[in-house]
């Protein structure tokens, strides 16, 4: 799944994103309530949490945001030291599920079931999503290509999943550059479309296998599903093959 979080702690970031990568899942974070929402409202998300050094901003008005930009994403509060009336409080404000402290194992399971509970069906009980002739294994974070795996980097990998969860969109490069390697200035354009150049390679994103990878002068990279060039030729060949009719 791809998980945004909101907060402003590094240290404390940093161990939630690394627990929810263990598990498999894409995580892009957020220090700013604005940043947050913006980049909620342009990306697809399968869930959002918001961390402990946050508490301070209302639940309420950071689910009214999200709302208002018509994104319907799950979002977990997880408190520091929070007692029943906290967790209450946090429930009644907007969130849609909430944590006492931050746990890793309880952390894992609930953005599990909430994600259930919201019908974010896509991944199979393997926690495989298919996209075509491609499969993404999250909890092994690897891909397939028509069984085969497909070596990658983590950087290209994180990169291939938010090009084929967000299929059919025009994606800036700054975003893509902030979603995949955020805080590392050392990353260019130059760099970006290195690894496009690469997945389009390694994973065959060409319209002879479905795929259509295209740069998209001055602005970023879209992917769409197109229809196999091959399978084109063999529906002309059925077409021209049938008797006409009058």
């Amino acid at each position: 799944m791809r998980i945004a979080v909101l907060e402003n702690d590094t240290r404390t970031a940093q161990q939630l994103e690394s627990w929810l990568q263990s598990a498999g899942h894409a995580v892009q974070l957020f220090a700013t309530e604005r940043a947050f929402v913006h980049g909620v409202d342009r990306a697809s998300f399968d869930s959002a949490i918001v961390g402990p050094s946050l508490a301070e901003i209302p639940a309420a008005e950071i689910s009214a945001a999200l709302r208002e930009r018509g994104a319907e994403v799950p979002l977990i509060r997880v408190l520091r030291g929070g007692g029943e009336a906290d967790i209450v409080k946090a429930l009644h404000a907007g969130a849609d599920d909430c944590m006492a402290d931050a746990r890793e194992h309880e952390l894992l399971a609930r953005v599990e079931a909430l994600s259930r509970r919201a019908g974010h069906g896509r991944a199979s009980p393997g926690n495989q999503i298919e996209f075509g002739n491609l499969t993404i294994d999250l909890k092994n974070r690897l891909i397939l290509r028509d069984g085969s795996r497909v070596p990658l980097t983590p950087k290209t990998y994180d990169l291939a999943v938010f090009l084929l969860t967000n299929r059919g969109r025009l994606l800036p490069r700054t975003e893509l550059l902030e979603q995949i390697w955020g805080r590392d200035k050392s990353a260019t354009t130059r760099t970006l479309d290195t690894h496009v150049s690469r997945l389009r390679t390694v994973l065959g994103l060409i319209p002879e296998h479905g795929w259509q990878l295209q740069s998209v002068y001055q602005h970023g990279y879209r992917l769409d599903e197109v229809e196999a060039k091959g399978e084109r030729r063999a529906s002309a060949k059925m077409l021209a093959s049938e008797p006409a009719y009058n």
